[in-house]
């Protein structure tokens, strides 16, 4: 009874090393890169060379920003949010993004104005 289980799994092994034999092959060819067609350049949209220098307007809103950060922190009413802004608003002045300068020094006068207004309100008891 023994014999004919192991002659019954060498069978069973052989079968399956055969099947395998035979399969690999064709799945390699299967997963073959197909072979490259001609594609067509497609046109790459020209930016506008770097700025050099920032916008009047930037600059100043950057300097106004600034001075704001400086009066807040004076009054102790400076928000840290307003901070990381500015340090962005800098990165930005010295790519000359004229644009994300602006942006970021209009949220810095923003978070500066409100933090001194939060600072004149009445403290509230619980």
């Amino acid at each position: 009874m023994n014999h004919k289980i192991l002659h019954f799994i060498k069978h069973l092994f052989g079968a399956i090393i055969a099947a395998l034999v035979l399969l690999v092959p064709s799945a390699c060819t299967t997963l073959q890169a197909p072979a490259p067609t001609a594609q067509v350049a497609m046109p790459v949209p020209v930016k506008n060379a770097p700025a050099t220098a920032l916008s009047t307007e930037a600059d100043s809103a950057l300097k106004a920003a600034e001075q704001n950060v400086i009066e807040a922190r004076i009054q102790r009413s400076l928000w840290i949010a307003a901070v990381e802004e500015l340090e962005k608003a800098r990165a930005a002045a010295k790519a000359f993004d004229s644009e994300a300068t602006l942006t970021h020094a209009r949220e810095v006068i923003l978070l500066c104005t409100l933090s001194s207004q939060q600072k004149q309100a009445p403290s509230v008891s619980w």
